[in-house]
């Protein structure tokens, strides 16, 4: 969990560290992030603005009431000592806590579309029409002629995973990590999200709470992590580009760390990947711990799941390993240059399939002689990835430096006085380089490997504004951001998505990817305009995917316009009244839209019905598409095929043509338990 911003203090700044997450606030309003995985993959992020809220400013006066009560998922039983949240964007939040029997109330409001949530622990996070975990929440709307309502919040227990973890002796292993992943659906197909973490005590036994309700895998991820000094020499070149806003270094977290006055932190760091030592065989051969998942699954994919309800506790989720050869894999990494240094690897289980995860995937990094080892490799069959993705030049604002000492890392942050350059940041002049290359262990180590990197394959092309609205300035058009992602969704891959921008001349080029399929995603329209394709071969790359393999993708035309298309309509249900809490799902006719269509598909939405029963969907690129209303709120898997097979034969068929705006009328109907 990222502890909360208000967790710091006069003097002193308290930062909450565990494995997963690391939050630190700053003078200022500024906020730097750093996450951290079992994946051994850690972003940090830099955040400036005033607050989470988004504004300071108080509420104006009015004479407006909001009123309602905090319950459980079943309706019944209030939730006393709940934090409940109103907020207006621009304006500072406003806070109460519930009485005894989960009440609680807003007087003097102004007019206004509110958000309202609610925490306390123990509890997943609850939203005014919110009706599962995770769900899309209602706004409550006060207007001139409506000044009371009542709003009522829905919360869920958290729930548990607890078990034992026994060597080959019946001994119980002590300080092994353990993880639990939800099972997620990303551009169509079964992702797994790390959810919770906890270590093996003196009795090897763990416990991971403050999970929601939801389906996961629970693995033991005992593969190699970087060394501290590796982590070291990755932090020290990432040190030359922390004035981007985001960078991503090799690092492990495994403290509680306090920093003294002036913005400084500390964080210490274990030196190794924390795989518990194994002992050696009958010819004194290492031996090591595998990555396994319950139920003695070496895959995520042939991983037994565990379904959790509200309040749920699962116990003797159980695991006995059996310790296996330690091989190391050994070699050098070579660029167009010569040995290429503080590249990074992974070593990945060739049958992880679709629903591989960074926790399946050994890490390193090479030195300075583009040497690397993989020291505690089971034999198997694997695939190697290896990437050196080019810095960003080095801007104004939060740079980072670092100290080691006895095993430890001291970082410092150091806030600039200079402004921060306008306009995206020019991508780097050297290229992405790559490789991926089969590699099979099996009785003997492998060492003297070779691991040539090839250069990563781009997207370029021209930006045009097709409209009657001005022409957006250069400005305008350099803030536009692009960014090439793996179409099925991928998570183990190494920086796994790659960052463009657009210049001066309305000219715009990614950084370079390994060879695959990708979707290109496009942020930061001008003001007035909206995406409207990305044709590359007669086809839109923002909805299906380009294929790179042996070259660049170039004349891709990123086409915006100042009339986007949209759905809207109103659901009724059965009795032929407004549906005020349904859900509308719209989705291509063409089920191959289902499916590898990025983290973001352009066109598969979403949207919750408001008071009134009605709904606006967009903007949707051109096309046919389904549309069905259904009774509460979609599942977190409404993205699951299966689930929009059954959906189509209860939807409303709908041709959307360019700047296009179509009404329907839709009775909402119950989908599939």
């Amino acid at each position: 969990m990222v502890p909360s911003p208000t967790t710091r203090t006069r003097g002193a700044l308290v930062l909450a560290l565990a494995v997963v997450a690391i939050q630190v606030v700053a003078a200022g309003g500024r906020q730097v992030v750093v996450t951290s995985g079992s994946s051994g993959m850690t972003t940090m992020s830099e955040m400036i603005g005033p607050g989470v809220s988004g504004g300071t400013k108080p509420l104006e006066i009015g004479t407006g009431v909001v009123m309602g009560r905090v319950v459980e998922a079943d309706g019944t039983n209030p939730v006393a000592g709940t934090i409940v949240t109103l907020s207006l964007p621009g304006f500072a939040p406003q806070r109460v806590l519930t009485d005894g029997q989960g009440r609680f109330a807003y007087r003097g409001l102004p007019k206004g579309s509110f958000s309202l949530t609610a925490t306390r622990p123990g509890y997943v996070d609850g939203a005014h029409g919110r009706l599962r975990p995770g769900g899309t929440p209602m706004a409550v709307d006060l207007t001139d002629t409506q000044r009371t309502s009542t709003a009522d919040i829905m919360v869920w227990r958290h729930a548990a995973i607890a078990g034992t973890v026994l060597d080959e002796n019946n001994e119980p292993l002590v300080g092994a990590p353990v993880r639990a992943l939800r099972r997620d659906y990303t551009g169509g197909r079964r992702r797994l999200t790390e959810s919770g973490f906890d270590s093996t005590d003196d009795r090897g036994q763990f416990r991971m709470g403050a999970l929601e309700p939801g389906e996961y895998v629970v693995v033991l991820p005992l593969t190699q992590r970087p060394s501290l000094d590796a982590m070291m020499r990755g932090m020290r070149e990432t040190e030359r580009s922390m004035g981007a806003s985001i960078a991503t270094f090799t690092m492990r977290v495994e403290a509680t760390a306090i920093g003294g006055g002036g913005g400084n932190m500390m964080v210490t760091s274990s030196s190794d990947g924390g795989v518990p030592p194994a002992g050696t065989d009958a010819e004194g051969q290492p031996l090591t711990y595998q990555t396994e998942f319950f139920t003695g699954a070496l895959s995520a994919s042939r991983a037994t799941a565990i379904a959790l309800g509200p309040g749920e506790e699962r116990t003797a989720v159980d695991f006995r390993l059996t310790p296996v050869r330690a091989l190391s894999v050994a070699g050098m990494v070579v660029g167009p240059d010569g040995p290429a240094a503080n590249t990074q690897l992974q070593l990945i289980p060739a049958d992880a399939e679709d629903l591989v995860s960074p926790i399946e995937a050994a890490t390193a990094t090479t030195d300075a002689n583009g040497q690397f080892e993989f020291t505690t490799v089971p034999a198997g069959q694997y695939v190697l990835r290896a990437q050196r993705t080019p810095r960003f030049a080095l801007g104004a604002g939060e740079r980072m430096s670092f100290s080691m000492g006895d095993d430890q890392v001291r970082v410092i942050t150091q806030e600039l006085v200079a402004a921060r350059p306008a306009g995206a940041a020019p991508l780097p002049t050297e290229p992405t380089l790559w490789a991926e290359v089969p590699v099979g262990v099996t009785t003997r180590a492998l060492a003297g490997m070779t691991v040539a990197l090839r250069e990563g394959l781009a997207v370029s092309g021209q930006v045009i504004f097709q409209g009657g609205t001005a022409q957006p300035t250069a400005d305008a058009r350099g803030g536009i951001g692009s960014t090439l992602e793996p179409a099925d969704g991928r998570t183990a891959g190494l920086n796994s998505t790659a960052r463009g921008r657009v210049d001066e001349t309305g000219s715009f080029k990614t950084m370079g990817v390994p060879a695959g399929r990708y979707i290109l995603r496009v942020t930061g329209a001008p003001q007035g305009w909206t995406l409207r394709s990305a044709t590359f071969g007669g086809r839109d790359i923002t909805e299906t995917a380009v294929e790179l393999k042996d070259e660049n993708a170039g004349g891709v035309v990123l086409a915006f316009t100042d009339r986007p298309s949209e759905m809207n309509g109103t659901v009724r249900d059965g009795s032929g009244n407004a549906d005020a809490t349904a859900s509308v799902i719209v989705f291509p006719v063409d089920p191959s839209g289902w499916v590898d269509t990025g983290s973001q598909p352009r066109r598969l939405k979403t949207s919750r019905t408001g008071k009134d029963g009605t709904f606006k969907i967009g903007p949707l690129p051109p096309g046919e598409y389904h549309v069905v209303a259904i009774e509460g709120s979609a599942p977190r898997t409404w993205q699951d095929p299966a689930y929009l097979d059954t959906m189509a034969r209860s939807a409303t068929q709908v041709r959307i043509g360019d700047a296009d705006a179509r009404t329907v009328t839709l009775t909402s109907v119950k989908g599939p338990s």
